[in-house]
């Protein structure tokens, strides 16, 4: 990665009273003012008392310059410090340090952040225990909104309001602030925080930079190399007046995970005739019964392999023009593209998940072991086994214009505008072939291991005769968000203690997904021949650490040579109208606020009072069934929120200040939530049906922090924090067959997955009665300058979370359940050791988030799904041989961290993987 261009650390110069979302200090030279949070830049003209006093520091101290990871954390402190809310920072230095492969990787950092993964790589942040939908992210002050797809079991395509970090390289970026305390300046949206990016421009560093680097990213699974590379290339004119920039970065990664899934557990269904006389008849009476006497077994239980290949493209550029400091334009360029393939290979024993003759009904059990509810091991015969190969295809393209300018008419009057849009366009194409062998023995065994078994098939798994040919099923499915937006922003210096502010925002937000595909059964029962792989390239369990008696490999189609027999005039797909959605969202806001100074008892106090407004209008279009058709229909919906808040900093002593925040604020409905009509969904015998009606999340939220900063690279806080939250959002679900929903029997397609007669689980999200959120942040860094020698180099960060939330969610229109929040973790915590000279160091870093729920109830049964607690380590190294030319050697997952998803508080697996370790070695040049 490359060493970013790092912006100079001005707060620790002086402070700043804006018109900005975040007060951020600014250099007295032109060629270096900052740039405030949300991308706008200031000039020293505007710096006043917004910043702490540090009336203690020593004057030789503002003289020296700190570099590397130790000036970035001094940085963030001093970030920290300064902003009225409540924000933390990470400046370019710091995340181009850690051994990240992207921004969420990075983010995941900072104090109460916790993030979701997919193929080893993070994709998605949470905060303070709410989910990613809670958290509105902003690029150059503008929303971002991208969409990126995984494996099914990990939500599989975004349709969501969380934003795919994966999509950017971290070498763009210049700062992430996370704002967790709103101000009414800030955009509302953001429940949980907001997050500021922002991308690099030419007077975070003035004069003449070239910084370019290349590294090499192993994976010990894949066993395979690929190249990253970055370039910057920045210049401004020796007047300050002119700025310019472009920086690109690519990137190739490639990984394979192992695993075990079993699509849920489940109870009933047998067939008691088939079942052996040997089995104890206490146990035999429980295969059938409900309550507390049900036995659970898996679904489908399967072995798979995900290989994953991804290519990462981002393009930057920057042009600043500052021909006075009352005059600035700052023009911001975006690019980003994220082309992905992954190769699903599964092998199923899929008759436990069918319920008709041909299926469970018909598989009979020799033997069976019980542990509780569960049946933990057991031999079969008559079941029968599927291979599955799914190519997935995922195009992800990002662009974005923002236009910012800066204008002060007079002394006390600054008045600055930005205008932007952005898009974001993503394309999967997936294409499914499987194959069948039929009413074999079969055996699982979890008493060894309850995450991955050890399983048996009466048949040989790499003899072509065994198996013939059966669905071959494409998918095609396309998302598209476009965003617009103009801001304008007024702030007048009223008095020495008081600045007024008021601006305007519109914003407009249309999103659009469409669903294409159809079934094939054309070569159905064929012989498989030669159309499959007889010397897989793959061999299960490397990373996983399975039994000597696990298949290693087993036969699956090779797509190169089957999709020419079965289609070969690429017919096009058809469109699944009923699958189509789009929602437009347009967005009028305004705000009115106060930056006040004062005293209290002598002691200094700063802060902001405001009130904000938004009105929001939303046209969502979807698909109900009217006499067992789809039919498009149209919902509009008005309504507005006025959203006042209040932020006060007092400094208590010159270095111990107090902090407290209040706020209201709104999160708006997941957008395919607001769509009317539903979504089937085959495999996983679910239907989502959505909502236009639902009213947005709606949060009261208080924070207090008390913070000490004894040194310039020191600093300690505790703060608690509490959120409630009204009319909170849960999901209905009610179980029936698929026959008595009334949706139409060829949104099944191929019926040999799911037949009319099956249970489906159909999920509707209601507003339900709100829910309370409370918890406390700890913070600990220190540099070691204290300690004699060579230890005087060490330096800590630690941060610990506890949150703690429950909720009603609807299970019927009159029973409920009460259960934590889903994506709430109630413990996550950060620790990082780093050691730094000027010519060599490295640091050790370990992230651990606690279980949270993805699902009430978890379906089948089972009371909820979840995620189990992980902790994922890394390091990196560094060494400077030369002022121009830097090593690196990084490593991310050090542990082979698995990830390890459940159903049931009885915590039974639902997917287990592991995707081995990745390394990075590489160099770095800067002119």
């Amino acid at each position: 990665m490359v060493a970013m261009l790092s912006p100079v650390s001005a707060l620790a110069q002086a402070g700043a009273r804006t018109n900005t979302d975040t007060a951020v200090a600014t250099a007295p030279n032109p060629a270096t003012r900052a740039r405030a949070a949300d991308g706008q830049t200031l000039s020293a003209s505007t710096a006043g008392s917004a910043a702490p006093a540090q009336a203690d520091t020593k004057p030789e101290d503002r003289d020296i310059v700190v570099t590397g990871l130790r000036g970035s954390l001094e940085s963030a402190i001093n970030a920290r410090r300064a902003a009225n809310g409540l924000t933390d920072s990470i400046f370019a230095k710091d995340i181009a340090a850690f051994p990240d492969t992207n921004l969420a990787e990075s983010i995941q950092r900072i104090p109460g952040v916790q993030i979701t993964r997919d193929a080893g790589e993070g994709r998605q942040i949470a905060v303070r225990g709410l989910n990613g939908d809670f958290t509105r992210v902003r690029l150059n002050g503008m929303e971002a909104l991208a969409t990126t797809g995984s494996s099914d079991q990990r939500g599989g395509v975004n349709r969501s309001r969380s934003f795919d970090l994966n999509i950017f390289a971290s070498e763009l970026f210049s700062r992430v602030d996370v704002v967790k305390a709103r101000s009414a300046s800030l955009d509302e949206g953001g429940i949980a925080a907001t997050v500021d990016l922002h991308t690099l421009r030419p007077f975070d560093n003035p004069g003449v930079h070239v910084v370019t680097s290349a590294q090499a990213f192993y994976a010990t699974r894949a066993d395979k190399v690929a190249p990253r590379a970055a370039l910057v290339i920045s210049d401004t004119t020796e007047d300050g007046v002119w700025g310019a920039l472009i920086s690109a970065a690519y990137s190739r990664r490639q990984v394979i995970e192992d695993g075990h899934q079993t699509l849920r557990w489940q109870t009933g269904g047998w067939n008691l005739a088939n079942v052996s006389s040997s089995i104890d008849p206490a146990l035999r009476a429980r295969l059938n019964g409900t309550g507390s006497d049900a036995l659970f077994y898996p679904r489908t239980p399967r072995y798979f392999i995900f290989d994953n290949d991804q290519k990462r493209l981002g393009l930057t550029g920057a042009f600043q023009f500052r021909p006075s400091d009352a005059f600035h334009i700052d023009l911001d360029l975006l690019y980003a593209k994220l082309h992905s393939t992954r190769i699903e290979h599964s092998l199923d024993a899929q008759s436990f998940s069918r319920t008709d003759a041909t299926g469970l009904r018909q598989t009979t059990i020799r033997r069976m072991t019980v542990e509780g509810n569960d049946i933990v091991a057991a031999d079969f015969g008559n079941v029968d086994n599927r291979s599955d190969n799914r190519l997935d295809t995922n195009d992800t393209k990002f662009h974005q214009i923002a236009l910012t300018t800066i204008w002060k008419p007079a002394d006390r009057l600054t008045i600055d505008a930005l205008v932007g849009v952005e898009g974001s366009n993503y394309t999967v194409d997936t294409r499914t072939f499987q194959l069948l062998t039929d009413n074999h023995d079969f055996s699982y065994d979890y008493r060894d291991n309850d995450r991955v078994p050890t399983m048996g098939y009466g048949v040989s798994l790499t003899d072509p005769t065994a198996w013939r040919l059966d669905v071959y099923r494409p998918r095609v499915n396309i998302v598209k968000n476009d965003y617009r937006i103009g801001k304008l922003n007024i702030a007048y210096d009223a008095t020495d203690w008081a600045i007024l502010k008021a601006g305007a925002t519109y914003t407009r937000y249309v999103f659009d997904t469409i669903d294409f595909g159809q079934d094939s059964t054309a070569l159905r029962g064929r012989a498989v021949g030669d159309l499959v792989y007889t010397d897989s390239p793959y061999s299960f369990g490397k990373a996983l650490g399975v039994s000597a008696a696990t298949p290693r490999q087993w036969l699956f189609v090779d797509f190169d040579k089957a999709l020419p027999l079965i289609d070969p005039n690429g017919t096009p797909l058809t469109q699944n109208r009923e699958n189509d959605r789009r929602v437009k969202e347009e967005v009028v806001a305004g705000y009115a606020q106060v930056d006040l100074k004062s005293e209290i008892a002598g002691m200094p106090l700063r802060g902001d009072v405001g009130v904000r407004v938004a009105r929001t209008q939303t046209t969502a279009t979807g698909a109900v069934i009217v006499g067992g058709v789809a039919q498009p229909v149209t919902f509009e919906r008005r309504y507005t929120d006025w959203l006042p808040s209040a932020n006060f900093v007092l400094e208590m002593a010159p270095k111990v200040q107090l902090r407290f925040s209040a706020n209201r604020n709104i999160t708006r409905p997941t957008l395919t939530s607001l769509t009317p009509g539903g979504q089937v969904q085959v495999n996983t015998r679910t239907v989502s049906v959505g909502n236009p009606e639902l009213d947005p999340f709606r949060a009261d939220s208080v924070d207090l922090s008390l913070e000490w900063y004894p040194t310039r690279d020191g600093f300690f806080a505790i703060g608690p924090f509490f959120k409630r939250i009204k009319s909170f959002i849960t999901s209905r679900t009610v179980e029936q067959s698929y026959a008595a929903s009334g949706y139409p029997l060829a949104f099944l397609g191929d019926q040999r997955i799911a037949r009319p007669e099956d249970i489906f689980f159909f999920t509707q999200p209601v507003n339900g009665p709100g829910t309370s959120l409370k918890g406390i942040e700890v913070i600990a860094q220190q540099a070691f300058t204290f300690l004699p020698g060579p230890l005087r180099n060490f330096g800590g960060i630690v941060n610990y979370t506890r949150t703690s939330s429950d909720t009603d969610y609807a299970l019927t229109a009159t029973t409920s359940v009460r259960k934590p929040l889903i994506g709430l973790s109630k413990q996550s915590a950060n620790a990082t050791l780093y050691y730094e000279t000027k010519h060599y160091g490295g640091r050790v870093s370990a992230n651990y988030r606690g279980r949270y729920l993805t699902a009430v109830p978890g379906a089948n049964g089972n009371d909820v799904a979840g995620v189990n607690a992980a902790t994922y380590v890394d390091a990196s190294l560094f060494w400077n041989v030369t002022d121009r030319l830097t090593m690196t050697l990084e490593g991310v997952n050090l542990t082979n961290q698995a990830e390890d998803q459940f159903v049931d508080s009885a915590n039974r697996v639902n997917s287990y993987s592991k995707s081995g370790r990745q390394l990075m070695a590489g160099v770095r040049w800067r002119m």
